[in-house]
């Protein structure tokens, strides 16, 4: 059925529609005119409130269970008040705080900034929250420093413009002089610097050819047999989650067919990926995104609602999002989805 139009509403019905869908947010039950006039304090009679709800039931916004008198919000409904009838929540103080946690994790790294994030937004939201990382190989090569940790590990701390710094440890055969990692990070600072690091990782052979023959530890030999390791991060977790377990919670998920997509959605990093990267051109990099149901085109989250937002860290993008049933709270949502991604836009690493 074609999705009604906000200008088609009466104020009469769209003032029962939100009604209908804040109060089946919160009990996933069907509600009937008597209940809706009672609990919202209608100023109406039950049979208007009824006759606006045949109207939105007619025009594709409402359904009508065959077992209830009430009725329960469409795809569509949820469509059109998310659109025209939803006011973003105004986060309450002790949760701005908790969001605000995340600065201890950004100054450190940027890969435990993504894993707790995802429990912060799981926890605020008692919903599925994901996030996926930014991709650290996109960024420009600034510099890297070389520090011996043992007789046969080198600490390599790699800092991409913009302030993000990586770091890991590499072996090596035998123990490296400082003053020989020190030659070695000038040339690597030299012949690397400003390039993008996929660009390093495929042509490192080109890039450092000419050194000047004295690798008697191996350690430029290192670098270009890790490269993919040390300049790209596809071996890295893409993504990070937290919340499955408030999934089962939910009523539409007490079937455990819906349940068991979920699980195949998490197991799947492309379909994860598609999910979230997947956007609407009609909104901006950094607006959040609302998608309901079918509208995600995907399977398993054909019951759910997804809330995703871009954010920028130190200059590359990664993606916030929750996935929870189409009945989520999306007032609610949104203001978490936009603070949280607001906390990593607004930290300038370096």
């Amino acid at each position: 059925m074609r999705l009604s139009g906000f200008s088609e509403l009466t104020n009469r019905e769209q003032e029962v529609l939100r009604c209908i869908i804040q109060n089946f947010i919160v009990t996933a039950s069907p509600v009937a005119s008597k209940a809706l006039v009672e609990r919202y304090r209608l100023n109406v009679s039950s049979a208007t409130v009824r006759n606006a709800m045949n109207s939105l039931e007619s025009k594709g916004l409402l359904d009508h269970p065959h077992t209830s008198s009430g009725r329960i919000p469409t795809e569509d409904g949820y469509r059109l008040y998310v659109n025209s009838l939803m006011q973003v929540s105004v986060l309450s103080k002790e949760e701005r705080q908790i969001l605000d946690s995340i600065q201890n994790y950004l100054i450190t790294d940027v890969d435990e900034a993504v894993q707790s994030a995802a429990r912060i937004l799981a926890r605020l939201s008692n919903l599925l929250a994901v996030v996926i990382a930014p991709k650290l190989a996109q960024g420009i090569f600034k510099k890297i420093e070389l520090l011996s940790i043992s007789s046969n590990r080198i600490l390599v701390v790699l800092t991409i413009e913009s302030g993000i710094v990586k770091t890991l440890s590499v072996e090596v055969q035998s123990e490296i002089r400082s003053d020989e990692l020190e030659r070695v990070a000038r040339f690597l600072n030299e012949r690397l610097h400003g390039y993008k690091m996929t660009e390093i990782a495929n042509k490192i052979d080109e890039m450092l050819a000419g050194f000047d023959g004295n690798d008697q530890a191996g350690l430029i030999r290192v670098f270009i047999d890790s490269a993919d390791t040390i300049f790209d991060d596809r071996q890295l977790r893409k993504f990070h989650f937290g919340g499955v377990e408030y999934m089962a919670l939910q009523p539409e998920f007490n079937d455990l067919s819906s349940y068991k997509g979920i699980i195949e959605l998490l197991e799947n990093e492309d379909m994860i990926i598609h999910l979230f990267d997947e956007k609407d051109q009609k909104i901006t990099d950094r607006e959040v995104q609302i998608r309901i149901g079918k509208e995600n085109k995907i399977q398993q989250v054909e019951q759910c609602s997804v809330v995703s937002a871009n954010f920028h860290y130190g200059g590359i993008q990664g993606t916030i999002g929750l996935v929870g049933p189409t009945r989520m709270n999306y007032s609610r949502m949104v203001a978490l989805v936009e603070q949280l991604a607001n906390r990593f836009n607004l930290y300038n690493p370096g």
